[in-house]
């Protein structure tokens, strides 16, 4: 998978800033996907199970944990452009440059 990645490394050459959405807590996602999941179910669409979604996120977490990427994109000059903290409800509570 990591091999399949490198196709990926062209568009970054597009990409003229870099926006990071910080939550305040990562296990917001795990309430974020719920939310969405029950969103989809309540439309009729098929959506995962509460057990699956939790194995889903935590399979994330595992390979691409947010603890590992973003708090370098955040200390390092050059790491972030942009870097907007959200709270439980989506709501952006800070917004800063990262210089």
């Amino acid at each position: 998978m990591n091999q399949a990645l490198h196709a990926y490394l062209p568009l970054w050459d597009y990409l003229d800033r870099l926006m990071v959405l910080y939550p305040h807590d990562y296990g917001f996602s795990q309430q974020w996907r719920q939310q969405a999941e029950q969103q989809m179910r309540a439309t009729g669409k098929s959506g995962m199970s509460e057990a699956a979604i939790e194995q889903f996120v935590e399979y994330f977490w595992k390979a691409l944990h947010p603890a590992l990427f973003i708090p370098p994109l955040l200390q390092r000059s050059g790491g972030a452009d942009l870097v907007l903290e959200l709270d439980a409800h989506h709501q952006v509570t800070a917004i800063y440059r990262n210089c």
